[in-house]
């Protein structure tokens, strides 16, 4: 039996060989099924041409044409393989898939890691350093702005602030350079009078000294007056003595002149011992100094001299007291400027570059001394805070390497741990606090290198530690 299929979607027809009959008997039945008789050879040949053209009048000449034609032998690869080789080789695919999805989520398995993790910072809170109003600044600023170190935040100032201590150092400040001027006015008038005294002084020194000079030459001249009376008196007596060892005077000539003689001899003693006195004054006059008498009032002039001079020691020991107690009230005047200044004005700065974290105020408010006004993201050291099992935080020492990962992926980013918090309570100085980690109690923090290079400020993004390597 031959079945056949049309191009037309029609059901497959069937030739079947019946029982022989002449070929001009041959019908088609209602099925569609061509039966014909073969008797004899030739009618065998004559039924298959019959059929021949039966089919290519059915079916077309294109489809008789791929009947006809001799198929080609069947390949080896194109037979179907054995259940055992198909069992093999889908049993090897299914194993490369599994390796190929599953050695990520096996090597984590086998790699001591955080729990969780976040990006975390410290916070820097400015407070207000005096009571008062904000009057300038915070216009520009807003969650998240991005500020330098030293940029001008805010201004608060205080109209109410106490300025009593710097009228009274004022005040006594004034009254010490007042005494200070009169110090140096009373120096200033001894200066001048001891200048006149100490010429009136030069004077009479140089005029004593030029009356010595002539009582000294006189009584050189008595000298040699007293010397010759004395050579005389002493020949007179030799004389009157031989006279009267002869008999020829009386004693009482030789004791008259024995007599002169002994006072030619005073007086010329008399006249050296002046002479010496006066020598001694006159080295006195050549070293400026004097000796007083009762006949002139120029000695007590140098003395009133040397009292002058002692009084001006004494008021410029005063003065230099006075000045040295102006620099201290001077220095405490502008300390209490000072202290005014931060009491009635304080200019607000940024600690630190970063972002601006919260905001607690707004311009014109009324703030007091100590009020938290701004808070500030330090961005600039960053860390990761990290949850761990107990079993991990075990292993774990402060300088151990670890590693960091953003939870959407990038690479690895070195680093080492610095603090194990363990279950206490961490540093509350941070954005997010330790307690926002909820999966586990134990905690360590680890500072990461290169997190600036991945944003701008990437605190809050989570990701994974791995602990003990750092990134190639």
């Amino acid at each position: 039996m031959v079945e056949m299929t049309s191009k037309t979607g029609a059901q497959p027809r069937k030739v079947t060989n019946a029982q022989p009959i002449p070929d001009k008997d041959a019908e088609a039945s209602p099925a569609g099924r061509f039966t014909y008789n073969q008797t004899t050879p030739s009618s065998e040949v004559k039924g298959a041409g019959a059929l021949q053209t039966m089919l290519a009048k059915e079916f077309g000449n294109e489809e008789i044409k791929e009947t006809s034609a001799p198929q080609p032998a069947p390949s080896r690869l194109s037979q179907p393989l054995s259940p055992l080789w198909s069992r093999i080789l889908k049993t090897v695919a299914g194993l490369a898939i599994l390796l190929t999805v599953g050695w990520m989520p096996m090597q984590r398995l086998f790699q001591v890691s955080s729990v969780e993790a976040v990006v975390n910072a410290q916070i820097v809170t400015i407070r207000a350093p005096i009571g008062g109003v904000i009057a300038e600044g915070l216009e520009g600023l807003r969650v998240g702005s991005t500020i330098p170190a030293g940029w001008e935040l805010a201004t608060v100032t205080n109209a109410r602030a106490d300025h009593t201590a710097i009228e009274h150092a004022g005040e006594e400040l004034g009254a010490a350079r007042e005494e200070q001027d009169a110090l140096a006015a009373r120096i200033s008038r001894l200066a001048e009078l001891r200048s006149g005294i100490g010429k009136r002084v030069e004077a009479f020194r140089i005029d004593r000294k030029n009356r010595v000079a002539a009582q000294i030459a006189e009584i050189d001249a008595q000298l040699t007056a007293a010397e010759a009376v004395l050579a005389r008196a002493e020949a007179e007596f030799e004389r009157q003595s031989s006279l009267t060892a002869k008999g020829a005077a009386a004693k009482a000539a030789r004791e008259t002149a024995k007599r002169d003689l002994d006072v030619a001899a005073a007086e010329l003693d008399q006249a050296k011992a002046r002479k010496a006195a006066l020598a001694v004054e006159a080295e006195a006059l050549a070293q400026s100094r004097f000796f007083g008498d009762g006949y002139d009032d120029e000695p007590r002039s140098a003395q009133r001299l040397d009292d002058i001079a002692e009084t001006m020691a004494s008021l410029e020991a005063d003065k230099a007291r006075q000045d040295a107690r102006v620099a201290r009230l001077e220095e405490g005047l502008t300390r209490e400027k000072s202290l005014f200044d931060l009491a009635s004005e304080a200019k607000l700065t940024a600690p630190t570059a970063g972002q601006v974290w919260e905001l607690f105020t707004a311009p014109g408010e009324q703030v007091v001394a100590g009020q938290p006004l701004i808070s500030v993201l330090d961005c600039s050291k960053l860390l990761v805070t990290a949850a761990v099992t107990e079993a991990v935080y075990n292993t774990l020492s402060v300088g151990m390497p670890a590693s960091f990962t953003f939870r959407e992926g990038s690479r690895a980013l070195p680093g080492k741990v610095v603090q194990l918090s363990g279950v206490s309570s961490a540093a509350s100085n941070f954005a997010i606090l330790p307690s926002a980690l909820t999966k586990e109690a134990y905690r360590a923090l680890v500072a990461v290198e290169g997190m600036q290079h991945e944003g701008s400020c990437p605190v809050g993004r989570t990701g994974r530690v791995v602990f003990g390597k750092t990134s190639s």
